[in-house]
């Protein structure tokens, strides 16, 4: 497949899956404001739902961030491949030319979008962006912070294992998670491998940062 045809295809797929992620938002009990993220928000499927452009953001990678990220992460799928390079280059070809087409999503939308060169400046610009927005919550009284952290890390960890369940391959790395404890405004993050956190899990244990 060449990379227009790739891209085609994840747009399509994006418009299947992006009733599910309608679906998750509206069974959320929770009335904390909510960052919805993901590479499936096509603009043309956030505009009719955005309460104004403002409330949205796109952040998109730099070439030469995006590449050793791709080189990165993409070892499973390429040795599944007869020719493990083209598909790296087929990939990235796929991204810039998805990059292409939600500038012009965005823009003719009305919606900001930011282009990082490394991740640490992710998210910084994320901030910058919504915690205007968000300055009311945050200056209130928070809830249960602690259970929408869980909440957040078991659908990160949902989706690894689904990940490698799909890939047929056994987790491996570590990934950093937030701390479920229930402080507000603690940034501090937990690093674990996916079996550690499913034990923790079973366990009826909370992953709290070390710091703590």
């Amino acid at each position: 497949m060449t990379s227009e045809e790739l891209a085609d295809w994840f747009e399509e797929k994006s418009r299947e899956r992006f009733p599910l992620v309608l679906e998750d938002l509206l069974g959320l009990e929770d009335e904390a404001p909510v960052i919805v993220d993901g590479p499936q928000l096509l603009p043309e499927l956030v505009a009719p739902l955005a309460a104004s452009p403002g409330h949205v953001l796109y952040v998109i990678a730099s070439r030469s961030m995006q590449e050793p990220l791709v080189r990165a992460r993409g070892s499973g799928v390429s040795s599944k491949v007869s020719d493990p390079e083209r598909a790296r280059l087929n990939r990235l070809g796929r991204d810039e030319e998805l990059v292409r087409r939600l500038r012009t999503g965005a823009a003719a939308h009305g919606f900001q979008l930011a282009e990082v060169q490394h991740v640490t400046q992710t998210l910084p610009t994320i901030e910058r962006h919504f915690e205007p927005l968000f300055a009311e919550w945050i200056a209130a009284p928070h809830g249960d912070v602690s259970r929408r952290r869980r909440d957040e890390n078991d659908a990160r960890l949902y989706q690894w294992r689904a990940y490698n369940a799909a890939m047929g391959v056994e987790p491996s790395g570590e990934l950093d998670l937030a701390c479920e404890c229930d402080m507000p405004g603690c940034v501090l993050t937990v690093t674990t491998g996916l079996p550690a956190a499913e034990a923790a899990r079973a366990r009826g244990h909370a992953l709290i940062a070390d710091a703590h």
